[in-house]
This record gives structure tokens, C-alpha cells and sequence, in this order.
């Protein structure tokens, strides 16, 4: 079995080391409270809250805000407050925590038709297709037919709009719009130095900039009503995300959001419980309940390696995950692979290409939009003119309307395949690039598709590589059968020692490969995937009855510790789709024809598939042949299909394609060694044939071939290429990219005389005669020659390592000195012609005079005696055209009375930098130039980065364990000190005091109280005693249980039924009575 195989129920697990950002907690709740709005004032008020309102859309979830608590914290908030949770009107409750959300964007070039009077016109490409592009989006033609997205209201979601930009103005919507961030209806940007926040205006303008009207740009919809929810420019909550989501869903048609967690490889994340819930609510009830459109960009992690399948926004069924392909049809540099894409539209990315002309902040335009940030908007617009023709369209038939409509065209890919249903669909781009014309035309005549059925089946855990399931759609369940599938959702939990080694594929019955997960070589997070949901739109349209394969596989990264394991704890799978066809026969999408639903079939005189052979066919398509011509691939369902060529993974045996070993691409039989050439994360070796992780020893990777190729060089180990070699074997060394003999130190290999020859005198170890590796005492190295003094333009530094080898170089000084006698420009001795030498600095002989501050078209300003092209930080330049000092404290300033950034532990006030002083038991928070409170009951503290191993915060530190006198709170992940004059203890007592002290009932006391004696450093007695003179069961002076009877100092038991205690016996002796 192949190492990299992973088998179910035994992963390879562990637990790494995993930093994870510090939760901030802020001072707003979420709370589900029953009765309406007064019960909600009124509760909130008994607790010292202030209902901010409802919660978006959402009926019965309300805003609560403590001004009592700090309005961002490291602790979940404690306190009276709590006891909220008592109340029987409060059905749920969360105090809110800052999530990290990222706008989807790059940064990029760029752009060249004319009908409109808009003077970015010409440079809409992605609209007119006149610079050569191969597929047009057919926008031009939408707009003929005479939709422009009259009556249909888009919001952008995102940092705000600038509703008063003149591009903008006359489709500006004040009912689509309100500011989540400052709780006000207004959505303007924030305005600064850097414009961070114009990525809502550029998505504006993208979707309904206006037309002809002499200004920037045309948008897709240009008579399209705007809004825009400013909510990404402050603390980012599930509350702030689903109060943005459900906000006017009766009003509001589309959302368009270009942002999601952070593209960065390693992120999983998605949605939280009231956003799920927005998105729901707005799919049943949005739209006077036909729902309403969400419509997300895929993601820019491309770069990162990073899947959108980790993100729960582009994964949700709700939501139309729109990706991004260059004007020539290739792959953005930015753009992630996943099976939940939908479909695709133009952007930025090719190294030439041009971008995206949009709206930009301070009234301005711009041709740098990009990344899939600008093909949302893209596809909210054409949606747009989409509803203008069928305003009566639900969610679904949306969804139906893109599935059916979008185009392969020329976009490149390498895993373009035809699904069961005829559909063309790949993992960079969906169905394609959607086709407006087409989606407005099908919109015209569209007939409601039928209602949406889930069948969630239920799965029995086998450990094998490979899982397979045979699914009956839930037949036998009226209420749930899936004949014809829309989404397909797999929901794992998983628990994994690395979860980027990881990758999961599913196979349909009908054959039809959804790429779920790839390796994501930045993810080593340890937490798995806890019912986790990876989603595909890849089987659209076919029918879910037959087996389904999952594979889940492990490419162990080297950083891992393979002798740990994991495990697949628990997997189903979720069928969404219709039970009786969604389309009228004569409306049916682009497809092979449907397979007939029962035997009774009439014969078939039509012509048949080129890949059939003589034998002739039973229909037109390639799987209905009676014998193949050339290939053949069977199906687990017993189907086969006919080929030109086996696909990748195959070779082809006596005209049938047979899998490859799992770790070949390509092969030449089913062996290991039989591959010629491999999957994703291997390499070849090209003398055994088989694929490997990592070259072995002796072996160097070819990238271009991606094969492992042997070292050419005699006696080499490791090497990067054929003539480069990095590591030699025992008994020869490194020289160069050679491995020649070893030699004494002080002597060096001579190749003709086949011996070892003494170095130079001046060197201490040599590579040949003259050229020194180190040098010898006394001398110093420089330029790799060992000289007894530097040479002008040099100056000597004696470099001290840990051990006893120190080497002296001569380092080369600055270049504004001729000679030195250290770094820096300050350290100079002699200057060039026309320079002075100044407290070791050489400056221009003459200053700067007036009308010399300009030369060759560059402005200079007069910094200490010299002309500079920048002044330095901490100093601005004058109208005068000298550097000036900035104020005290100041790093970066506009005048000797304005600063604009502030040195650490100081923040900004009016221009001015002010001290951060935290108060008492408050600690500097570096992310927000803020005091956040500390732990309850530090008077100081110290931020901890909290890890899977618990680390835990006490006064000033953070500890692995708890220090002596204090003991671990878990839910506080702190430790507390014991009472006083207690060595050990835990919440409830103490168990051991200071040695001058003694235990008695678990607290510490100078003498034991009367009636008790010493034993161990405890104040006891004997269990039997109640009080006692000695630690003896016969130094009693009363008993510990009242049946007992006091004799002699001994505490004795009650007799046995029918006998008495005889006492004249000089020992105790029971007698029967008779």
C-alpha cells in the first residue's frame, strides 16, 4: 500500500504547535429574545444594556451593547450582566468577537470602440470585445434587446460607497444603503492618506455606473438601482455580517460581496450561526420569497495555493461563487481552484492584460479594478438585466439560468470535462463565461424550475483507501428523491496532525470528478475539519442514483511527524436537486441526450458517435456505441463510454482504459514502477519509473519535467541540477560544484598532480594555489584575498562567531567616502573632488543656493549641508525646499504642527501625539493603538499568544504550568494565587502550608486546636477519633461516629445481634446470649 494513500478511520494524526491570533472580544451581544421589542428593552435594561435594534432582517435577534464593558478585550466578558441568560424570553446569546475578512483584489495595469460619450468607453473591452478578445460576454447585445437593469436594486457590500460621485449619483439608492460600522444610513467611505477604502466604489461603478452622461465609465446595468452597506471598515462580527446580508430583503434584489476570510493558504472559516441564517432567511423569504441573490467572489489565494472550498461563502449553496479569467482566457496569476465555482467573467491577470475601468474614491475613475473583486460585480450586473426580463425569477432559476447559459469558449484548462448531464465544467472556471444575451433570452420564456428536494444519505464507516456508496437519491422517500441533482455537498469531520496534506476527491455514478480539496502546502494547522462542508456544482443535471467514491488522500509534508495518526470520524452525503426534470424536454441544456428511463426503447437509425466502431450504436452519444474504435472507460454503475484517447490516470490495455497506480498521471501499466509521468505532489524518477514525494540521495528535481534526474558528478550526494552539486560523499569534499579528495587542513586538492598540495602562505585554508576560503593569522580577507592591510576604500572588521574560528574582512565603505574607518556615511576619513569632510561626513563643498534645488527634473531638499531627494523620517520638507523636524514623537508629518503617524505607545489627537498610558489592570493593544482590558484581578499583564498547549497568564508572564502559591482556572487560562500562607491548593482548599505553619480543615494555623495532635504537618486524629491526645486508634477521647462506644481510649463497634460485650475479660470478648 502506497505511503501517501490515506485510509479511512486512520489518518495521520497529530498535534503541532499552532499559534493562533488572541480573541477580541468586543461590548456588543447577539441575543434571541421572544416577545418583541419592548420584552427586548425591557430585559436589556434590568441587565445594563441598550438595545442597539433588531439585527438586520432578522425577526426576534436583537444588538445589545454594554457601555459598562471595554469595547475590546483578550477575556470573554463576566459579570451581573450573565445572568441575562436566566431569563426565559432569552432563547440565545453571543457576545460578539472581531473575525478577519479581506477585500478580493489585486494589484495591476491598464487599458482600448465608441457608441457612448463616456471617455472610458473605449477602454471597456470586457464589454464590446474589440481587443481581441476570442468570447464576448455578449453585454452589448443584452443591451439591444433592451434590458439595462431598469427596476432591479443591486447593494454592494463592502467598505461603502461614495454616493455623491458624479458617475454614481443619479442610480444612487438611499433605501439599498446604510453604514453597519457607525450604525447611521449614510454609506460613505472613510476618507485617509492611503484611499484603503475605495474597493466599495470601484464594485460600484462596475455594476450601475450611469451612461452617456460624459463621466468615467458605463456600468453592465446602467439604469440599475445602487446601494452600498458600509460594514468592512471596523470591527467585523457575525452580527455586523448578517445584519448586512439581511438588510431590506424585501427591497434589495441582489448582494454583491468581494471579500471573504483571508486568501492565505491556511485559513478555514466561513460564515457564523446568524449570517447562516441571513443567507437562509434570504433564499426562503427575500424577495416576497422567490429569494434573494447572492452573488460572491471566488477568491484571490491562487498565489498562496490556497482552495475555495475552505472558505464557507463561496461553498454555501446559497451563494453564486463567480471566478475571473484574463482577456485571453488563461488563468489569473490570483485565481483558486474548486468545485463550487459556478461560472466566470472577465479581469485582470495577464502579464499585458488590460483591467477593469470602474468609479474610484474622491470623484475620481479608474482602470486598476481586479482580481475576482471585479468579476462579482461583473456577474451582479448581468444578473441585473437578467431580472429586468423575468423579474418573477427565483434564486434557483438563477442559478439554472448560469449553469445553462455560460460558455467553455476559449478559456484554457486543463481539466475541462463533460459532466452526465452534457454540461462542460472545469474547476477554474465553472460552467464557463457567462453569456448575457443568452441568460436575458432564456429569462424571456423561463419556466419556474420545480421545488428542491435534500436527501441526506446515510453512510456506514469502512476503512479502505478508496470509499464507495451507493446512493438511491432516497427513492424510497417521496418527500426527499433526488432524481436530477443541482449541489452535492460531502460533510466531513476529520482529525489530522497537518490538514494541508490533505486532498479529497468525489467520483458521480455517472463518472464526473470533483476536485473537493487540494494539498495547501501554508496550511499546518492541526484542528482538521469539523463538519466541514465541501460543496460541487460539478454534477449539475445528472441523476444520483449508482455509486459515488470518495477519496480522501495524504501527501505527508517533511516539516510532519509521520508516526503520528488521525482519523476520518464521521462523513455523509447531502443531495440537492428536484425529483421530476427541471426543464420542459424541447427547453433541455446543452446535453447528450437523456439516457431513456425505461427498456422499451424504439431501435435507433440516427448516426452514431466517431468513436464507435462498425458495430454500430444504440444512440448518438459516445457511451451508447455496441463496441468502441478506439478506447474504452468503465463506469462503476456497469456503463462504459467510448474515447479517442484514455484520460489521465489510465492506460489503455487491449482497448480498455485501466486506472494507473494512484500516484501516476500517466502510465504504461498498473504497476508502481509503470509510470511516466505523475499527479500533483510527485515527482518522476526517470531510471525505476516510479513517482516519489522528494528526490532520493544521488538525485537532483527537473522542474520542467518534473522528473528526478541522477547527479552527473563523480562522487556527489545531493545536487540542484547535473553539473551542481551542494553535499559530496564521505571522504571527498565541496569545491565549487565538484567533489574532489579530502585534504589536511592548510593544503588543497591539485587535479593534475593527483595530491594534496599546501595553500598559499596567507591562507589558513584554500580552494586552490590563491584563492583563500580563510585566511591566515594576522591577515585579513578581501575580495576573497587574504592582504595584511585593507585597501583604500576599505575598512577592517573583525568578525567574532561562537566558536573559536574568527575571520578578519575588509568591508567596503560607504559610497560617499573615498577612504573610512567604519560603516555608514558618518565614518569617513577622505572624500572625493568637490567634497568636504564635515564630523566624518563628506558633503558638497558649496550648499544648496536659491534656484540649485533643481537638477536633472528631480526636486532636492537641504538636509544637514546636503541636497537630498527625500528627507528622512521624522522630518518633512518646506516650501522653502529644506527638511524641517517633525514634532516630538512623530514618524511621518505634513508641518511642524501636524503629525500623521505616531511612534509606538503613541497615538494621534488632532495632529498631535499623545502618550498611551494604560490605566490599572489594562495592557496596550499594538492592532488598534488601543487599552484592552487584562485578566480579572491583574493590577499589569502582558498579551500571551495562546496555543493548543495551554499557556497560561499570571501577573506580569505567560507559563506553560502554574507557578508555586497558585493554581490553573481553565476557563480563564490564568492562574491564581492560593490564600495566604498556602504552598499548594486548588479552587476549593488548600492542601500543604508553609513549613513553620499546620493544616487543620484545609486552612493553615499556628497550633493545632485542642483535642488534636501533629501528624504530617496536619492538625488530626485517628479516623476513629473525633478528638484525640495521640495519633493511636486507642488515643480517643470521643468518637467520630455516635453508635460507637468509648473503651479504654479505643472507639469499638456496636456487637452483633443476640451477643453482648463481656468488660470483666481483660480483652474484649463477645458472648452469645442464649
Amino acid at each position: 500500500m502506497s505511503p501517501t494513500a490515506l485510509f479511512l478511520y486512520a489518518f495521520l494524526l497529530g498535534i503541532g504547535l499552532q499559534f493562533v491570533q488572541t480573541k477580541i472580544y468586543t461590548n456588543r451581544w447577539a441575543v434571541k429574545i421572544t416577545g418583541g421589542p419592548d420584552v427586548a428593552d425591557l430585559i436589556a435594561g434590568k441587565y445594563g444594556f441598550v438595545n442597539m435594534g433588531q439585527i438586520g432582517g432578522l425577526v426576534d435577534h436583537y444588538q445589545f451593547q454594554h457601555s459598562g464593558i471595554i469595547k475590546r478585550s483578550t477575556i470573554k466578558s463576566r459579570g451581573k450582566h450573565s445572568l441575562i441568560t436566566t431569563e426565559t424570553k432569552v432563547k440565545w446569546i453571543q457576545q460578539q468577537m472581531v473575525q478577519k475578512r479581506v477585500k478580493r483584489t489585486d494589484t495591476m495595469d491598464q487599458a482600448d470602440t465608441a457608441s457612448f460619450n463616456d471617455p472610458k468607453w473605449d477602454s471597456m473591452w470586457y464589454i464590446h470585445c474589440d481587443h481581441n478578445c476570442l468570447t464576448d460576454m455578449n453585454i452589448q447585445a443584452a443591451w439591444r434587446r433592451g434590458y439595462t437593469g431598469k427596476g432591479v436594486v443591486v447593494s454592494i457590500l463592502d467598505d461603502g460607497i461614495e454616493r455623491q460621485h458624479p458617475d454614481l449619483k443619479q442610480n444612487y439608492d438611499a433605501r439599498a444603503s446604510y453604514d453597519v460600522n457607525d450604525n447611521d444610513p449614510d454609506p460613505t467611505p472613510r476618507y485617509d492618506a492611503t484611499n484603503e477604502n475605495k474597493h466599495g466604489t470601484r464594485c460600484a461603478g462596475v455594476v450601475a455606473a450611469s451612461a452617456n452622461n460624459s463621466l468615467c465609465i458605463v456600468g453592465i446595468a446602467y439604469n440599475a438601482k445602487i446601494g452600498g452597506v458600509r460594514m468592512l471598515d471596523g470591527d467585523m462580527t457575525d452580527m455586523v455580517e448578517a445584519q448586512s446580508l439581511s438588510l431590506k430583503q424585501q427591497y434589495i434584489d441582489i448582494y454583491s460581496s468581494s471579500w471573504g476570510p483571508d486568501d492565505d493558504g491556511r485559513t478555514v472559516d466561513g460564515p457564523g450561526p446568524l449570517a447562516r441564517l441571513a443567507l437562509e432567511n434570504g433564499i426562503r423569504k427575500g424577495r416576497k420569497g422567490r429569494g434573494s441573490i447572492f452573488v460572491w467572489a471566488s477568491g484571490n489565494g491562487g498565489q498562496s495555493q490556497d482552495h475555495c472550498s475552505c472558505d464557507g461563502y463561496t461553498n454555501s449553496i446559497y451563494t453564486i461563487s463567480v471566478g475571473s479569467t484574463t482577456q485571453s482566457g488563461r488563468k489569473p496569476w490570483y485565481l483558486e481552484e474548486c468545485s463550487s465555482t459556478l461560472a466566470t467573467t472577465y479581469s485582470s491577470g495577464d502579464s499585458h492584460s488590460l483591467g477593469v475601468v470602474t468609479t474610484d474614491l474622491r470623484q475620481r475613475c479608474t482602470d486598476e479594478h481586479s482580481g475576482t473583486s471585479a468579476s462579482a460585480p461583473m456577474a451582479a450586473g448581468i444578473i441585473a438585466l437578467t431580472l429586468e426580463a423575468n423579474p418573477a425569477l427565483t434564486w434557483r432559476d438563477v442559478q439554472h439560468i448560469v449553469v445553462k447559459t455560460s460558455r467553455r469558449g476559449h478559456l484554457s484548462a486543463s481539466d475541462w470535462q463533460s459532466n452526465g448531464a452534457g454540461y462542460d465544467v472545469s474547476h477554474l472556471y465553472g460552467f464557463g463565461l457567462m453569456d448575457a444575451e443568452a441568460m436575458v433570452k432564456e429569462a424571456e420564456t423561463w419556466k419556474q424550475v420545480t421545488p428542491q428536494y435534500v436527501c441526506e444519505e446515510n453512510i456506514v464507516q469502512t476503512a479502505r483507501e478508496f470509499y464507495m456508496f451507493k446512493s438511491s437519491g432516497c427513492s424510497s422517500q417521496r418527500l426527499q428523491q433526488v432524481v436530477y441533482l443541482e449541489h452535492v455537498v460531502v460533510r466531513v469531520t476529520i482529525t489530522h496532525p497537518h490538514r494541508g496534506d490533505l486532498s479529497i476527491t468525489l467520483t458521480s455514478p455517472s463518472g464526473t470528478r470533483s476536485q473537493l480539496l487540494t494539498n495547501r502546502p501554508n496550511d499546518h494547522s492541526s484542528e482538521g475539519f469539523l463538519k466541514w462542508e465541501f460543496m460541487t456544482t460539478h454534477c449539475w443535471g445528472e441523476r444520483p442514483a449508482g455509486d459515488w467514491i470518495l477519496d480522501i488522500r495524504d501527501s505527508p509534508s517533511p516539516r510532519r511527524n509521520s508516526r503520528l495518526q488521525g482519523k476520518l470520524v464521521e462523513w455523509s452525503l447531502v443531495l440537492y436537486g428536484t425529483s421530476t426534470h427541471p426543464y420542459i424536454r424541447h427547453e433541455q441544456p446543452r446535453s447528450a441526450p437523456l439516457l431513456p428511463e425505461d427498456d422499451t426503447t424504439e431501435e435507433y437509425n440516427g448516426s452514431c458517435d466517431p468513436e464507435c466502431s462498425e458495430d454500430g450504436c444504440e444512440g448518438p452519444g459516445p457511451h451508447q456505441c455496441v463496441s468502441c474504435l478506439h478506447f474504452f472507460l468503465k463506469f462503476k454503475n456497469n456503463t462504459r463510454t467510448c474515447l479517442s484517447k484514455c484520460p489521465s490516470g489510465y492506460w489503455g490495455d487491449k482497448k480498455r482504459c485501466k486506472k494507473c497506480y494512484s500516484s501516476c498521471k500517466s502510465c504504461l501499466g498498473s504497476r508502481s514502477d509503470q509510470c511516466t509521468a505523475c499527479k500533483s505532489g510527485y515527482h518522476l524518477n526517470e531510471e525505476k519509473n516510479n513517482c516519489v514525494t522528494n528526490c532520493e540521495d544521488g538525485y537532483y528535481l527537473y522542474h520542467e519535467e518534473n522528473v528526478c534526474r541522477k547527479c552527473s558528478i563523480e562522487n556527489c550526494m545531493k545536487c540542484t541540477s547535473a553539473s551542481i552539486c551542494t553535499e559530496c560523499s564521505d571522504g571527498t569534499s565541496l569545491v565549487g560544484n565538484r567533489c574532489q579528495k579530502s585534504c589536511e587542513v592548510g593544503r588543497y586538492y591539485s587535479e593534475p598532480e593527483d595530491s594534496c598540495e599546501p595553500c598559499h602562505p596567507a591562507c589558513a585554508t584554500c580552494a586552490g594555489l590563491e584563492s583563500c576560503n580563510r585566511c591566515a593569522e594576522g591577515y585579513l580577507m578581501e575580495n576573497w584575498r587574504c592582504v595584511s592591510s585593507c585597501s583604500q576604500g576599505f575598512y577592517a572588521v573583525q568578525l567574532n562567531s561562537d566558536s573559536t574560528d574568527t575571520q578578519s574582512t575588509c568591508k567596503r565603505c560607504d559610497a560617499s567616502c573615498l577612504a573610512c574607518v567604519g560603516p555608514g556615511k558618518e565614518n569617513c576619513s577622505e572624500c572625493v573632488d568637490g567634497h568636504t569632510l564635515l564630523d566624518g561626513v563628506c558633503v558638497l563643498s558649496h550648499n544648496c543656493v536659491d534656484g540649485k534645488f533643481y537638477k536633472f527634473g528631480v526636486d532636492r531638499y537641504l538636509y544637514r549641508g546636503e541636497c537630498v531627494e527625500v528627507c528622512p523620517q521624522a522630518h518633512f520638507h518646506t516650501v522653502l525646499k529644506a527638511c524641517e523636524p517633525c514634532p516630538s514623537h512623530c514618524k511621518l508629518c505634513s508641518s511642524a504642527t501636524h503629525c500623521i503617524r505616531c511612534e509606538d505607545s503613541f497615538y494621534i489627537n488632532d495632529g498631535v501625539c499623545n502618550k498611551l498610558e494604560c490605566g490599572e489592570g489594562e495592557v496596550e493593544d499594538p492592532e488598534y493603538d488601543d487599552c484592552m482590558s487584562c485578566e480579572e484581578g491583574c493590577n499589569k499583564c502582558v498579551l500571551c499568544k495562546f496555543s493548543i498547549l495551554s499557556v497560561l497568564c499570571f501577573i506580569k508572564g505567560c507559563y506553560k504550568h502554574c507557578p508555586a502559591k497558585t493554581y490553573t482556572m481553565e476557563e480563564t487560562m490564568s492562574c491564581v494565587s492560593c490564600e495566604h500562607d498556602c504552598v499548594s491548593c486548588d479552587e476549593d482548599e488548600c492542601y500543604c502550608c508553609e513549613e513553620t505553619l499546620l493544616l487543620h480543615k484545609h486552612e493553615c494555623v499556628e497550633r493545632c486546636p485542642p483535642g488534636h495532635t501533629v501528624r504530617n504537618g496536619e492538625c488530626r486524629c485517628h479516623a476513629d477519633c473525633e478528638l484525640c491526645d495521640g495519633p493511636e486508634p486507642n488515643n480517643c477521647d470521643s468518637c467520630s461516629d455516635t453508635d460507637h462506644t468509648l473503651h479504654n481510649g479505643a472507639c469499638l463497634a456496636p456487637c452483633p445481634a443476640h451477643t453482648y460485650r463481656d468488660s470483666s475479660k481483660p480483652y474484649i470478648q463477645m458472648k452469645q446470649n442464649k
